[in-house]
């Protein structure tokens, strides 16, 4: 059986490129424990018309070593950011999914980056 999670992704421009967000809610009537293997909580990727992956969040990054959880209300939601700088122009797939060890949950949209002027 699978965690009642429902995520939602919305993208919206920002001052050089674009802002993400996952909101992952719990649409069970119990709470929901979610386990993390580290500091990260959610992961951004986005993969141009080809399928080729051209930007991934977490690339780069360093996520503190510790176990971390998070209990979610029935009813109640999490949101996690990221922002992709500077992305080339094109169409995109870019999916926010939860890090978490022990629940799933993602939400996939594309995304027009336009030329630049």
């Amino acid at each position: 059986m699978s965690d009642p999670l429902d995520a939602t992704l919305t993208v919206a421009p920002s001052a050089d490129g674009v802002s993400l967000t996952l909101t992952v809610e719990n649409a069970g009537g119990e709470p929901i424990d979610l386990s993390f293997a580290d500091g990260q909580r959610a992961e951004f990727v986005a993969v141009d018309e080809t399928g080729a992956e051209v930007w991934r969040w977490s690339d780069g990054r360093a996520f503190s070593m510790a176990l971390g959880s998070e209990t979610l209300a029935p009813g109640g939601s999490v949101t996690y950011e990221a922002e992709w700088s500077s992305p080339p122009a094109g169409e995109y797939e870019v999916t926010g999914s939860l890090a978490a060890t022990d629940a799933d949950a993602s939400a996939t949209m594309t995304v027009v980056v336009p030329e630049r002027d």
